[in-house]
């Protein structure tokens, strides 16, 4: 059995951390785009 719960959970700690970070969104597309080059930065790491 593979645990990623961890890796799960780090990912999802550095998206919190970064929508924090910017405040509010004007739309939902504004969010979307950061959360995916936030992942895409993420994955590179």
């Amino acid at each position: 059995m593979i645990y990623t719960t961890n890796a799960i959970e780090s990912v999802n700690m550095r998206l919190r951390k970064i929508a924090k970070n910017r405040g509010s969104f004007p739309n939902d597309d504004a969010l979307l785009k950061l959360s995916y080059l936030a992942l895409r930065n993420i994955s590179r790491k």
